[in-house]
């Protein structure tokens, strides 16, 4: 397995960006292989290859989705395995390669530094390796201190040992936005849908996970809002009007639903819709039981998972940065402005260009997975979509379709959340690399009838 990866990450005539989705995907490979052996499961049986690997995939791309529950099914060693794949895929795996050569203190090379700032969303290669480390850093850092906090609840619950465990299982999976847990009732932390602590734990987890490298760097140096870049201003900003519109909206649209918060009283139904607004963008875990959502509040869980995080991040989606420039060009044209100008600076036509067209990537491939589902397994379009916006956007958050789909189903599942993961971040990779090329020839202006 160790030259197959030196195979995918050290031979020159692969494509950077090829590189990443097949590093990922030999990644994912391994983790099947390892989540099928009879130490992985806590009845010792051999776990199906498509079990193994639908685990596998949905642990690497940090989505959550599950055909079993891994509390109950898996070892701890299975457990293990889901937590390191977890890891990998949220902060990259070149990040951990970077590691691993500065723990054996061997030269970064340029191919690897290229590589390095392409899955981190960076645009150059000064001081990649210094931006790694900080990654790792403040990774380790924040993850240690979510594990603090949640043991103060886990470790009277589940004893010492098992309480860490379930702590830093769920810190980690909390911070790269995967959404897998251990609970072992089956439904998520609904458990502790009352309980502040742990909700606004990996509530905080979540969020500072979903920021992105970038914008942590950028906080760090900067140590002031005003002195931040013009991108992490619009990256904080659009994710409180998120969190806080998330909340609103799902305490309006669920406040006399019986079969969520509507029996809760006025703290736990903010408590809840906050939870639930922050994960529905990209974590995963479920404070609510998606199944007894409206369909007004399904639509709205939609949008979120479609906005997910923050561009380098561990989150999925078109990424919050892709959405709020978007809706900042719909406002600028509607205002008839020649520029698009955000604090004080232009954002260039071919930037907005390819945010449209993740966007309606975005649309186009969740809606055709949404009529497949529907088609073969005869459930309900806006569930299917629901489903299917989960897995491609890396979210997790099921109304139960992974679980009692066909296998058609739960194959299309699995390549839509590889693709959520490695396929717009390629894509995006793929832009930056040809946003220079201009055509040897220009051709006259056409007149086009928009509108």
């Amino acid at each position: 397995m160790i030259d197959i990866f030196r195979f995918i990450l050290f031979r020159k005539k692969i494509n950077p960006a090829r590189r990443i989705a097949l590093g990922f995907a030999a990644l994912i490979i391994a983790g099947a292989l390892l989540l099928m052996l009879p130490i992985a499961s806590k009845t010792g049986e051999v776990t199906s290859f498509l079990t193994a690997l639908f685990t596998a995939t949905s642990a690497t791309c940090v989505t959550g989705l599950s055909l079993v529950n891994v509390g109950e099914y898996f070892s701890v060693f299975g457990q293990a395995v889901i937590l390191v794949l977890i890891q990998i895929g949220g902060l990259g795996f070149m990040s951990v390669l970077c590691f691993a050569f500065l723990v054996s203190n061997k030269q970064i090379g340029i191919r690897n530094r290229m590589m390095i700032a392409q899955s981190m969303g960076l645009e150059g290669l000064s001081g990649v390796v210094k931006f790694a480390k900080h990654v790792l850093y403040i990774a380790l850092v924040v993850e240690l201190a979510g594990a603090v906090l949640l043991s103060v609840r886990f470790i009277p619950q589940f004893g010492i040992i098992k309480g860490i465990w379930f702590s830093l299982f769920h810190t980690v999976s909390a911070f790269c936005n995967a959404g897998f847990d251990l609970i072992g009732d089956g439904q998520s932390v609904f458990s502790y849908r009352y309980d502040p602590l742990v909700l606004i734990t990996l509530a905080l987890l979540i969020i500072v996970g979903g920021l992105g490298f970038i914008v942590w760097e950028d906080i760090i140096k900067k140590k002031s809002f005003k002195k931040l870049s013009m991108y992490s201003k619009l990256v904080l900003i659009s994710t409180v009007i998120c969190i806080l519109a998330g909340t609103v909206v799902y305490i309006v649209f669920e406040y006399n639903n019986a079969g969520t918060i509507g029996n809760d009283s006025a703290f736990h139904k903010a408590l809840i819709a906050f939870f639930q607004s922050v994960t529905t963008r990209t974590a995963g875990f479920d404070p609510i039981g998606q199944k007894g959502l409206t369909p007004l509040s399904k639509v709205w869980g939609i949008i979120l998972m479609m906005i997910g995080g923050a561009s380098g991040s561990t989150a999925g989606g078109v990424k919050i940065g892709t959405f709020t420039l978007v809706i900042l060009t719909l406002c600028s044209v509607m205002r008839s402005e020649r520029d698009l100008v955000v604090f004080g600076r232009r954002i260039g036509h071919r930037t907005i260009l390819h945010a449209m067209a993740l966007m309606v990537l975005w649309f186009a491939l969740t809606v055709t997975g949404a009529m497949l589902v529907s088609f073969v397994d005869g459930h309900s379009v806006l569930n299917s979509m629901y489903e299917v916006a989960s897995a491609y956007s890396t979210v997790g958050l099921s109304v139960g379709i992974s679980e009692t789909g066909s296998v058609f189903t739960q194959i299309l599942l699995i390549v839509y959340m590889f693709l959520g993961r490695v396929g717009i971040m390629t894509i995006s990779v793929l832009f930056m690399i040809h946003s220079g090329k201009e055509r040897g020839i220009k051709y006259p202006d056409g007149k086009f009838i928009v509108g």
